[in-house]
């Protein structure tokens, strides 16, 4: 059994963000420790984040460089002051060690993103550590979901000692495609989709699956809403149940294949000369399912 400690700050803050409340807190396990970083923390971040991703030059990056904005202490600050999600600091000895950002996507979905450990502390068991404060951070979470670069052979072997399972692929990066893991915590737990036949134009975000039957061809359009020129293409999704018509847009296009079974994640419906149709969430993604 694993035993940690919640440690609250000089006063214990709630603080309200647009999609959920948490405590402020620290949790902590031996010398790790973590908590919501501060500004003043993202100079120190940003260094740390520059090395450790930089370092995956020797796991199989054809060379430095990382996320957006990975060696920048500007957008370091700006994603800690973001309230979408958390950015949480890791810390060894009460030392700025590492960090990552955990975003809830439903009430017991989250996903965790950009994770990052001075590659002067590697392999001293600091990120299977600091996972599990996450964990105990969100007790509300059953599934847990991340994304790695295929190239990456050590975060490969660290999240599947973790226990994530990979279920598909992700091609949102032009150059390389990223395995999409999952980590379920309830052996009860079901994750699902809502069938194509019950899709409606209601607002409402949808998981979806289905198999790519056609791809049309690809046709650029004017949009009033930027007022810049876009590249389109519909495909038709099926399942079981039914059929749509699922709409592509620019760097979506090149991202699904014919005969490809994706999951959509999230989408919604709207309606266009009466006719249903799907669209991708301003940030959702597709994930290319394995077999």
């Amino acid at each position: 059994m694993i035993e940690f400690s919640v440690t609250p700050s000089e006063s214990v803050i709630i603080e309200t963000f647009d999609i959920f409340t948490i405590e402020k807190e620290v949790l902590s396990m031996n010398d790790i420790s973590i908590l919501l970083a501060e500004p003043i923390d993202a100079e120190i971040l940003a260094d740390i984040s520059r090395r450790a991703f930089d370092s995956d030059s020797e796991v199989g990056a054809s060379g430095k460089g990382g996320p957006p904005g990975y060696d920048s202490v500007e957008h370091h600050r700006e994603s800690i002051q973001n309230k979408s999600f958390d950015y949480l600091k890791i810390l060894h000895d009460e030392k700025i060690v590492g960090g990552t950002s955990v975003f809830r996507i439903t009430d017991v979905h989250y996903e965790i993103f950009n994770v990052f450990i001075d590659p002067e502390f590697h392999r001293k068991g600091i990120g299977t550590r600091s996972f599990e404060l996450i964990k105990a951070r969100y007790p509300q979470a059953i599934r847990w979901t991340l994304d790695t670069p295929v190239w990456n052979s050590r975060t490969k072997s660290y999240y599947e000692r973790l226990g994530f399972m990979q279920y598909g692929v992700f091609r949102w990066v032009p150059t390389f495609e990223l395995r999409a893991y999952e980590l379920v915590l309830d052996p009860e737990y079901k994750f699902e989709t809502t069938r194509i036949a019950d899709v409606k134009d209601d607002k409402q975000r949808y998981f979806v699956e289905g198999i790519i039957d056609n791809i049309s061809p690809t046709r650029e359009v004017f949009s009033k809403k930027d007022n810049k020129y876009h590249q389109v293409a519909e495909a038709i999704l099926k399942d079981d149940s039914a059929s749509i018509k699922l709409v592509l847009w620019d760097d979506m296009i090149r991202q699904v294949r014919m005969n490809e079974r994706i999951r959509i994640e999230t989408a919604y419906a709207t309606t266009f000369r009466d006719e249903l149709q799907l669209n991708v969430s301003k940030y959702g993604r597709i994930a290319i399912l394995q077999n």
